[in-house]
């Protein structure tokens, strides 16, 4: 989530930089961005971070899973 976040806010800025420099600035901000993206160790690293919050979102979803079964077996317990 927050890697989403960080690109947003990166390409509204660069959306505001570049449209108050003017177009031919906007295109170099562009071009420099997309080099960035697209080198290799840069590359790897938002893989790697994908990866992470992804498997961290599945622990989550996996904790909350069993907290609320938990809850569920208690509500039961506390009705019978």
């Amino acid at each position: 989530m927050k890697l989403r976040t960080a690109l947003i806010v990166g390409l509204a800025a660069g959306y505001v930089l570049g449209a108050k420099a003017g177009r031919e600035r906007y295109e170099q901000i562009r071009k420099v961005a997309r080099v960035v993206a697209d080198n290799p160790p840069v590359r790897q690293l938002i893989d790697e971070t994908s990866a992470l919050v992804t498997a961290g979102t599945t622990k989550a979803r996996e904790a909350i899973s069993e907290g609320l079964h938990g809850v569920g077996e208690s509500i039961r317990e506390a009705t019978d």
